[in-house]
């Protein structure tokens, strides 16, 4: 599905998209057309943008939320792995960090420990985690100026 900057439809406004369904252009051509990976993290930015966006239209206000599309992914692959950071994901970046090994699978299972926790007590967002980010520069939203 095709999204404006707030993650809506442009045809139908009223409509949200998040993750896999969204239709990123492709950055380059490629001889088998494919479409831009996503990350959890991406696809966590683009969920956070249409939640304040339909706060913001329930409170009558204008959704004016934009996501960064961060990129931040732990790849597992058996007893080795790839970690990248890309902000945002599609170019330009301001920040691209990628580093290969053993301790990335090992960082991956954490990961996924500490997910699951997250998810089962309905913490999407720890104060920590979003403060630890933040000092590192990686942040769901865009900082949008919002009219008082």
């Amino acid at each position: 599905m095709i999204t404006d900057k707030h993650q809506r439809s442009p045809k139908y406004p009223k409509i949200f998209s998040a993750g896999v369904c969204v239709a990123i252009p492709p950055v380059e051509a490629t001889p088998v057309p494919t479409g831009a990976p996503k990350t959890g993290f991406m696809i966590e930015s683009m969920v956070t943008t249409i939640v304040r966006n339909i706060q913001a239209e329930l409170k009558g206000e204008t959704p004016d939320f934009e996501g960064t599309w961060n990129a931040v992914c732990l790849a597992d692959m058996g007893d080795t792995g790839a970690a990248f950071v890309a902000l945002p994901q599609i170019p330009p970046r301001n920040v691209t960090w990628t580093k290969i090994g053993k301790w990335v699978h090992l960082a991956k299972i954490g990961f996924e420990k500490y997910f699951l926790y997250k998810m089962r007590n309905g913490t999407s967002e720890p104060v920590y985690e979003k403060h630890i980010l933040g000092l590192l520069g990686i942040e769901r939203l865009k900082d949008v100026k919002r009219p008082s």
